[in-house]
């Protein structure tokens, strides 16, 4: 919710334009909307060089328009100006221009065609339809500024009288929505008239756009095959000062109204992205943004997606298929004391589908989207309860992350988060409690729901079945073998049920964990690997590796953490994957390191050293690897992007690449 600190003064300059045209005054006029592409009926026009009308590129540019369809007939024939050479192949004439009002070269219109020399006499009251292409007069431009629009006039035809019955924009009907990027540098600067306020510049994409010291102009949009296009607007503010302040920072529509009023709160220097939906009949607006500088701005398609469908994989390629992963860490899985979940709880924001864009972008195939839903369950002796309408509330939410990181073509894992973590209020599947009974029946009730949900999702949706569980206060080897028991019956109760569920479940990949998802317990003959009708098919590995604990996570200097990383703990990840090769991986199992990472503590250079090796090992010993990514981006932060402004953090810029980097 935005915190509205006062009513502020909006002020936006609208350009006034007037110029001295061959003794007439200009008028603006002619804008089509993209509902209307008619222009003008029934027209009677005499004389030479008679201004008809203006067409700016902010109207025509855009939703497949290519040029104008002008029909046209002779109501009287006189005689043409004397200094005419063309004829009446003159009749209209389109002007190009620009900025500077330069580049009058004409393209010229009459009864043969385009731009003819021959001398052609008209025949009275006969209709002539003309096609006029943007480019051919745009190509007429010579001054080698940017096209701001298109005049229309009378050619040299004294005092013949001509009547256009009907002018329209033609399009090509083939034409989509592209994205559109601008960058640069602007800043509103009001009143102050010889301040410098900047420029932004089209780096991909096809627009119209211009600055002034109030607000800058995008024209030419075309967003009507775009199913819900959005504008993400990349500032950089300043120095704030102890008060925060609420600058204006709205997209307006052409009449100058807000798409969203947005006076937000800003109490700190630093990059922030605004994004804001916007209608898909707007073919131009107004971008006015206070107190900061505008960088970029981003016009794509919110919806858009890159999905393909694979229903093929095997345990012999999913790893390689799935690349590089990152986890969408302290987000979906996030729980308060009370045993509240809410994706914000834990200091992130609202998970936005311009994150996964960013990890697309990246180069991440994949990824892991830890999901809580302890405020929905309950277990009480031999018996369970669900909170139906929090259980859906929960799992629509995922379903709608899961779409976002779908439309990127990416690989997604869901899983059961911290409902078996020590701590956590509302803890209920606990691998060492004495009612295994109610434990089990709502491990397999709420994975029934889940499979339910998303049974007609392909193999590029993962499920995994539960996270590091592990006896109360027990990181090492379980006490007693009958938490091994009641392990290895709980991956097979998910099995069982999401392959019972049908439809793409069948073929599903399902990630199960060992003992705290730890290597040395995992590899033990304890564990059990999971099955389905005596078969492993599409039954992966879960592992997180973590070693060394003091370089990786203790951020207690007093306590033995440290910034360097010895050779001899570098080999230790070869040392460690190896083990998993061996155990699952020769004998046909994927394994997929589900979590792995190391704290930022300034060292990004060591921080580097120690990822390379262990994507290089996962690599080498046919592992998955995925990041663990909490989104903290201060001190001992694992953040790969600043969450709020989708910008890379400093430890994002020195590991993504080493992440994603190819084999």
């Amino acid at each position: 919710m935005l915190m509205i600190k006062s009513k502020k003064f909006r002020k936006v300059l609208s350009a006034m334009l007037s110029v001295a045209m061959l003794g007439s005054t200009l008028i603006v006029g002619g804008q089509a909307s993209a509902a209307d592409d008619a222009l003008l009926t029934n027209k009677t026009v005499t004389g030479n060089a008679t201004y008809i009308d203006t067409y700016f590129a902010s109207n025509y540019m855009g939703g497949g328009r290519t040029g104008f369809e002008v029909t046209f007939k002779y109501d009287s024939i006189g005689t043409p100006a004397a200094d005419n050479t063309i004829g009446f192949n003159d009749t209209l004439e389109f002007l190009v221009f620009d900025s500077g009002w330069g580049g009058w070269n004409r393209t010229t219109v009459g009864p043969e065609g385009i731009d003819k020399t021959a001398a052609v006499t008209p025949v009275k009251d006969q209709e002539y339809t003309v096609t006029v292409p943007f480019e051919t007069i745009e190509g007429k431009l010579t001054t080698g500024n940017q096209v701001q629009g298109i005049n229309l006039q009378t050619g040299g035809i004294g005092d013949t009288q001509i009547t256009i019955t009907s002018m329209k924009y033609v399009s090509s009907g083939t034409q989509t929505s592209q994205p559109v990027v601008l960058e640069g540098a602007w800043q509103k600067t009001g009143d102050q008239e010889d301040a410098d306020f900047g420029s932004l510049s089209v780096t991909s994409g096809t627009v119209y756009v211009s600055a002034n010291a109030w607000n800058v102009s995008v024209g030419g949009l075309n967003l009507s095959t775009f199913q819900k296009p959005i504008v993400a607007v990349t500032v950089e503010y300043g120095e704030v000062g102890d008060e925060p302040i609420y600058p204006q920072s709205e997209i307006l529509k052409p009449d100058y109204t807000p798409v969203v009023e947005n006076y937000p709160q800003v109490a700190k220097a630093g990059e922030v992205t605004y994004l804001t939906n916007i209608p898909k009949d707007m073919t131009s607006m107004y971008l006015a943004y206070d107190t900061c500088t505008v960088k970029k701005v981003e016009i794509y398609d919110e919806a858009e997606s890159c999905e393909t469908t694979v229903n093929n994989l095997t345990n012999a390629n999913i790893i390689s298929e799935m690349g590089a992963g990152w986890n969408l860490g302290n987000a979906l899985e996030s729980v308060n004391e009370q045993g509240e979940t809410g994706e914000t709880l834990w200091g992130n924001p609202v998970i936005n589908k311009r994150l996964f864009k960013q990890a697309a972008a990246a180069g991440f195939k994949t990824v892991r989207i830890p999901t809580t839903w302890v405020n929905s369950v309950s277990v009480n002796g031999d018996n369970y309860t669900i909170d139906d309408a929090k259980f859906t509330a929960t799992l629509d939410r995922l379903q709608e992350v899961v779409d976002m990181a779908r439309d990127y073509d990416m690989f997604v894992i869901i899983n059961i988060q911290h409902d078996g973590g020590e701590g956590v209020t509302g803890q209920w599947l606990d691998i060492d409690a004495s009612n295994q009974t109610g434990i089990r029946a709502a491990f397999g009730e709420v994975w029934r729901r889940i499979a339910v949900r998303f049974k007609d999702y392909d193999q590029h949706l993962i499920f995994e079945s539960m996270n590091e569980v592990m006896e109360n206060g027990n990181y090492g080897t379980p006490w007693s073998s009958t938490t091994w028991t009641n392990i290895n019956t709980l991956n097979q109760i998910f099995v069982d049920t999401v392959r019972g569920v049908g439809g793409n479940n069948l073929t599903r990949f399902l990630l199960v964990p060992g003992y705290n998802t730890n290597i040395d317990q995992t590899v033990k003959d304890d564990f059990v690997v999971p099955n389905y009708n005596g078969s492993t098919d599409r039954i992966m590995i879960s592992a997180h590796f973590y070693d060394p604990y003091n370089f990786t996570l203790n951020t207690d200097p007093d306590n033995g953490s440290t910034t360097e990383i010895s050779n001899a703990e570098l080999a230790n990840v070869s040392t460690q994957f190896l083990k998993l090769k061996r155990k699952f991986v020769d004998n046909g199992i994927p394994v997929v390191i589900g979590e792995f990472g190391a704290a930022d503590k300034n060292n990004y250079d060591a921080i580097n050293t120690y990822i390379a090796r262990v994507v290089a090992q996962a690599q080498i010993r046919g592992l998955g690897y995925i990041y663990w990514d909490n989104g903290y981006t201060g001190e001992y932060g694992m953040g790969l992007w600043n969450r709020y402004t989708y910008a890379q953090t400093t430890l994002g810029k020195t590991i993504i690449p080493t992440l994603t980097s190819a084999e």
